[in-house]
């Protein structure tokens, strides 16, 4: 009993070392993930191991499998190989939770612990980089997008994402239960985390914001209220007051740095559409792109062609890569942890994934490493959480 204890706490400690490096290094988050994996194998056994993957992330492996099936139609098997190894982390983060065992709030609260300070270095290294290439005579855009997370070669979309989660989650400690750090302490945590935001998130990021803070004004506003919660609502108000006019300072400034792409993607949007010729299966997994390529080529949009843009829509994309049956399973993936929240009174659940449908309206959140394992991640984290709570469809109680 005690070894197996051992075990357990030694895989959770190398989780958490994985989740803590997601947002420093995609580099040493992989291979922390593959040490995690291999230690939970070794462990505790492959069949009990993958015994528990199936039935606690059957929906993420019949995702898999349609990746896979699309593979087998597939003429550029080496693009399909490719698109499998970038969403691998889908298959090592469920092995991982079913070594972990349970996941009550402690460890949920653990592992949000992790990640955040994983992101508090990584934007402190962003930001202290910027602030050397300004002082060398750099304009202001080094603060900005790609040339701020470029220093840690982060796309700047995910790690806006990851922001957003951290802020959320903080958000709810404040406003419901008592922060293992202080108040002020978290609050300032908030604020700095949130800076980092303006500085890296775009209209996508802004508007998944907008709705989180919906939630905690509408939550003050129904229920009764105490200290906490009236402080939380300062904050949020706050920070909607600075996020409008970040953003209007943005879109006055000229410095170049506001790119107005609106208009590409809905091109890109109705050509994966047009270009689909199989509703049902799509075009196959390794096969997408160069299929968009010629599509593009063919109706005059050689620029297009040349960069290899994607579909620059998670749900169009999917949809074109392996038709209805991938879009299918793509919505239970984000519809489960969604449910869950619901069927189980906690909110979180819904605030964190309510923003991956945001995003992937206007990204392709599962087509880089980045996405993938966050994703993964989260979905694992809640689905594991949820199943540790009594069913309940009241929203009443968070």
């Amino acid at each position: 009993m005690e070894m197996s204890g051992f075990r357990s706490k030694l895989v959770f400690r190398l989780f958490l070392l994985f989740t803590f490096l997601i947002p420093v290094s995609q580099y040493l988050s992989s291979g922390a993930l593959v040490l995690c994996v291999i230690t939970a194998l070794m462990l505790e056994g492959r069949v009990r191991v993958m015994s528990g993957t199936v039935k606690r992330s059957w929906d993420t492996l019949l995702y898999l499998l349609i990746l896979v099936m699309g593979l087998t139609y597939s003429d550029d098997k080496g693009t399909g190989l490719r698109v499998l190894e970038t969403s691998l982390s889908l298959l090592a983060v469920p092995i991982i939770a079913s070594k972990l065992g349970n996941f009550g709030r402690d460890r949920l609260q653990q592992m949000f612990l992790a990640f955040t300070g994983g992101l508090l270095v990584a934007s402190l290294i962003c930001l202290s980089h910027a602030a050397v290439e300004y002082s060398r005579g750099h304009g202001t855009e080094v603060f900005f997008f790609y040339k701020f997370t470029g220093i840690i070669d982060s796309h700047p979309t995910y790690f806006a994402y990851y922001l957003i989660a951290a802020i959320t989650y903080a958000l709810h400690q404040l406003y419901y239960e008592k922060p293992i750090i202080s108040p002020v302490l978290l609050i300032l945590t908030l604020w700095f985390l949130f800076g980092i935001l303006l500085l890296t998130g775009g209209i996508t990021a802004f508007v998944s914001m907008l709705f989180v803070f919906a939630f905690f004004v509408l939550k003050f506003l129904l229920e009764e209220k105490n200290r906490r919660h009236t402080a939380t609502l300062i904050v949020v108000v706050a920070m909607v007051g600075a996020m409008f006019l970040f953003n209007e300072l943005r879109h006055r400034d000229p410095s170049g740095f506001v790119v107005d792409d609106s208009w590409e993607r809905m091109v890109l949007w109705e050509s994966a559409l047009n270009a689909n010729s199989n509703i049902i299966l799509g075009v196959g997994t390794g096969d997408y792109q160069s299929l968009l390529n010629a599509y593009y080529a063919s109706h005059g949009m050689a620029k297009f062609a040349d960069s290899s843009m994607n579909a620059h829509n998670q749900f169009i994309e999917t949809y074109f890569a392996n038709g209805l049956l991938g879009l299918a399973c793509l919505l239970l993936l984000l519809i489960r942890p969604i449910y869950l929240s619901v069927r189980n009174g906690n909110a979180l659940g819904a605030l964190i994934f309510f923003p991956f449908i945001i995003y992937g309206i206007t990204e392709v959140f599962l087509g880089r490493y980045q996405g993938v394992v966050f994703f993964a991640l989260m979905h694992q984290c809640f689905v594991a959480f949820y199943q540790g709570y009594k069913p309940s469809f009241s929203l009443k109680r968070a």
